[in-house]
């Protein structure tokens, strides 16, 4: 089974990492995802073998908290999150102020001793006296600002005593070390004091690391309030669309209006819209009409006009018109709470291309601790045989732990850790703000590689609305034709039996029942006495059409589909069923080519009609005569040619083709099962966004690729300089290195939101 838990306490990647290897330990975890953004994890295991209890005690014993998953709304988590930077704003504003002060102290005084004309040089009898009072005070100033930001200690040196360190733990150890030398510095004052020692005295106050140790915690504090400020924004467009569902209803109760909460909703209840609000959830309109603004689940700029027996979604805006609808889903089931829900499965997902920086995370800590007990090893070699030669007023020890300082708060592991689910989150967003809906990570990946995409023809090419067009009756009258295909239709789901009841409809032909229906997939459907399909179902029932061929090329070639309708052996009629390319789709499938995309059409119609719909829209390869089960089979084949194909339909014949595709792209208006079977769904049902999503996915992995470049580089480039290789040229202070961290992080996040800016077309994105 797969559950969700809650996940407290992961500040960067090594958390994510320590929390993933802890779970996948448990006996019967079979595999774990754990999201630092979402601050959760989705934890497939066998339930005979582990429990909740085990689960939740192994992200303990690594040093964090858990607790299976309370689903709350959108906007209650959003609350949350604007509480929490809040608080970490306040804390932030009062440590710095106590920064400030710090180094007024700190500084202040050096800098009249260095430059002020002798004033409280050495010899001064005050000298020590000021000194002490000075380190004293800075201390005083420090413990506050050390209580402030105390999580950094109890996180890091939880997570170093348990063995699985993290960036607070290079944080806290590099403050600790800081500050503890400075301890240590000040005793030796004090002995320098008592002995009348001033030099020792002036020594040491030249190299005191309080306001290091401070800097360090401020600086990364206000780096980790901008990243957090700025990952909140990574689902503000799910925010903004749940803003759209209104608080409260008007249920229609007998004669009655009445405002209620919109959570107290049920199914089937009557709700009245007014022009200009909201629609409180999905439902079908009953009475009246209205012009209903989409935009926000589709992407949609236009209103679209409804009517009773419309359906209306919720979230969506009634912007003029007045209407009553039947509630036909609430909470968890609305169309807006599974868009949340994808959004939020796929922000939690994997990519790829994220393993190799999950991998890194996981001894990238260590090896920073590590390397930097080598560096102060290496200084100390060096400063004590003479090799290198220590500054005025310094000495071996307090520059060897300089270097060793500045490795422990220069290492960012965070820009790993956010350089993938930032890109991904952000990217979901605006692809579910512009009605694409992209189900997991992985699925960005995949479909950025994609070379080739295949097109089913009803319903995702064309409006999927057939109509009988033309026909060529042979025996009998036209109104008795119609009125038997028309009843042997009546059993069947595919779109084209609708043509033929609306054909009936129109003329009030009364249908009978036919019994012994039977659909044969791919070729058409049969009752005892009669059988409408294509030529290899009369074929295989032994009735001879070859006379029919004239009628049936000329109507093909005009990018009809045409059917056969016989009665017994005995060929009846044929008709040409139309079925309107939509408008959108030319244009959709031009940018396609432009973007270096293949195109190919599979379909079930006979190749004179596949080919002159081929032709009106300009595609030189398609399959044609193709039954559903064989769809899945040609994209194998592609497949294993090599090429990296996309498969694009609506039907339930074309959930396996979906399936076995690289990536499955469904379009909204299909049914259930091929928008379960699906990696991406197009909530507009438009060919067009199929190009949109082909371009975002192009945008999320560059831009998770130039993340993880820069935090590589990053990491590459300012480690050996912290750990001092290009001393004495450049020489950084261990506050730089805190400074420098939390850019990476914050760079890491900015370089994501530009994601924010994507519009569906080109050259919307160059205007914004």
């Amino acid at each position: 089974m797969k559950r969700k838990y809650n996940v407290t306490g992961m500040m960067c990647a090594a958390c994510q990492a320590n929390v993933t290897r802890a779970v996948c330990k448990v006996d019967g975890v079979k595999e774990a995802n754990v999201s630092l953004l979402a601050n959760n994890m989705v934890v497939e295991f066998d339930e005979q073998k582990a429990s909740d209890e085990q689960i939740i005690s192994a992200v303990k014993n690594a040093g964090y908290g858990a607790s299976i998953f309370v689903n709350e709304s959108i906007k209650k988590i959003q609350q949350m999150r604007e509480r929490e930077l809040h608080n970490r704003l306040v804390r932030l504003l009062v440590s710095l102020g106590l920064l400030v002060v710090l180094m007024v102290v700190s500084m202040g005084g050096m800098l009249l001793h260095e430059y002020g004309n002798g004033f409280m040089s050495a010899s001064d009898p005050n000298f020590v006296t000021e000194a002490l009072i000075s380190v004293a005070l800075q201390f005083a100033f420090f413990i506050p600002i050390a209580i402030l930001q105390f999580h950094y200690f109890v996180s890091g040196f939880k997570s170093l005593f348990k063995l699985h360190p993290n960036m607070n733990s290079l944080i806290a150890l590099g403050s600790t070390l800081s500050l503890l030398y400075s301890v240590f510095g000040y005793l030796m004052m004090i002995v320098g004091a008592v002995q009348g020692n001033h030099e020792a005295v002036h020594m040491y106050w030249m190299n005191m690391y309080v306001e290091s140790a401070a800097m360090i915690l401020v600086f990364v504090s206000i780096g980790k309030y901008f990243e957090k400020k700025a990952t909140n924004k990574t689902t503000a467009s799910i925010a903004d669309m749940m803003a759209l569902t209104p608080d409260t209803a008007y249920l229609v109760v007998g004669d009655e209006v009445k405002e209620v909460l919109t959570d107290t909703l049920q199914v089937d209840d009557i709700v009245m819209v007014k022009p200009g609000l909201s629609i409180p959830t999905d439902g079908v309109i009953i009475e009246g009409s209205g012009n209903i603004d989409e935009s926000a689940i589709t992407g949609e700029s236009l209103p679209v006009h409804k009517t009773a027996g419309d359906k209306v979604i919720g979230a969506t805006i009634n912007r003029n018109g007045s209407f009553r609808f039947k509630v036909t889903s609430v909470g968890k089931d609305t169309t807006i709470s599974q868009i949340i829900g994808l959004v939020e499965e796929a922000s939690e997902s994997k990519a790829p291309i994220a393993r190799l920086a999950d991998r890194i995370s996981l001894i990238f800590v260590p090896a920073v601790i590590g390397l930097s007990i080598v560096t102060f090893a290496i200084w100390m070699i060096l400063f004590e045989t003479g090799t290198v030669a220590t500054p005025t007023n310094s000495n071996a020890v307090s520059m060897s732990l300089r270097f060793a300082i500045t490795v422990l708060v220069i290492s960012c592991p965070c820009a790993l850790g956010l350089a993938t689910p930032v890109a991904i989150m952000v990217g979901t967003g605006k692809g579910a703000e512009n009605g694409i809906l992209i189900k997991s990570a992985e699925a960005f990946e995949r479909l950025e590689k994609i070379g080739l995409v295949l097109f089913d023809k009803t319903g995702t090419l064309t409006k999927g609305e057939m109509s009988v067009v033309d026909s060529r009756v042979f025996h009998g009258g036209a109104a008795e034709a119609i009125q038997m295909a028309a009843s042997l239709e009546q059993y069947s789901e595919h779109s084209i039996s609708n043509a033929f009841l609306t054909l009936a409809k129109e003329r009030g032909l009364d249908l009978f029942a036919v019994p012994g229906f039977e659909d044969v997939p791919g070729k058409g459907i049969q009752g005892n006495d009669y059988a409408i399909g294509n030529r290899l179902l009369m074929e295989g029932l032994g009735v001879e059409v070859g006379f029919a061929d004239e009628d049936f090329n000329r109507l093909s070639e005009q990018g009809l589909t045409v059917v056969y309708f016989a009665k017994g052996k005995e060929l009846v009629a044929i008709f040409a069923v139309g079925d309107p390319i939509k408008e959108s789709t030319k244009t959709g499938l031009e940018t396609l080519k432009n973007q270096g995309k293949k195109i190919s059409i599979v379909t079930g119609d006979n190749k004179k009609t596949a080919q002159a719909i081929a032709n009106q829209l300009g595609i030189d390869d398609l399959f044609a005569e193709v039954l559903p089960k064989d769809k899945a089979d040609i994209v194998k084949k592609l497949q294993e040619q090599g090429k990296k194909v996309a498969f694009v339909g609506d039907g339930v014949n074309d959930a396996p083709a979906l399936t076995q595709a690289d990536v499955g792209i469904a379009i909204g208006a299909g049914v259930d099962v091929a928008i379960d079977a699906a990696d991406i769904v197009l909530v507009k049902s438009d060919v067009s966004d199929v190009a949109a999503a082909l371009r975002l996915s192009h945008k999320v992995v560059m831009n998770i690729k130039e993340n993880l470049l820069w935090a590589f580089l990053y990491n590459v480039l300012l480690i050996p300089l912290a750990a001092g290789v290009a001393y004495p040229y450049v020489s950084m202070q261990p506050m730089y290195g805190s400074i420098a961290m939390s850019i990476s992080s914050v760079t890491v996040v900015l370089n994501a939101l530009r994601l924010r800016f994507f519009k569906k077309t080109e050259k919307q994105e160059v205007a914004q």
